[in-house]
């Protein structure tokens, strides 16, 4: 998964899907991240050095007009001094499920990268 964002900016906000799998206990999940740590981690690729640690984030409940359902993502905004250096960077969110039921890394199957893009307005 690719994620784009100018140098220097806020916005856009990373929006990241939940999915529903089929399970039958998907409705136990979101009542479980409801009662959990959410933290976001970013490190640049070239030099493995963090450039966000295990910063707190949250969740956002979207409601469709279709009525599937709720559906949930996982958020990070990001601040201008994260964005200051150009480049491109591995993310992940990791939950920590305050009943004692674990951690969970996301995103689960593939990678998820931020692209800081230089082509920024300059101040």
């Amino acid at each position: 998964m690719e994620f784009f964002i100018n140098k220097f900016s806020t916005l856009p906000i990373l929006k990241l899907e939940l999915i529903q799998d089929g399970r039958n206990d998907f409705r136990k999940f979101y009542d479980q991240i409801q009662n959990a740590n959410i933290t976001f981690s970013m490190t640049d690729i070239i030099t493995g050095i963090k450039r966000i640690g295990k910063k707190t984030t949250g969740t956002s409940l979207l409601t469709p007009e279709n009525c599937m359902g709720e559906q949930y993502y996982l958020v990070y905004q990001f601040s201008q001094y994260e964005t200051t250096k150009a480049g491109r960077y591995i993310a992940q969110f990791e939950i920590d499920f305050l009943d004692g039921s674990g951690t969970l890394i996301v995103p689960i199957h593939n990678e998820l990268y931020i692209n800081i893009l230089d082509a920024g307005i300059k101040k």
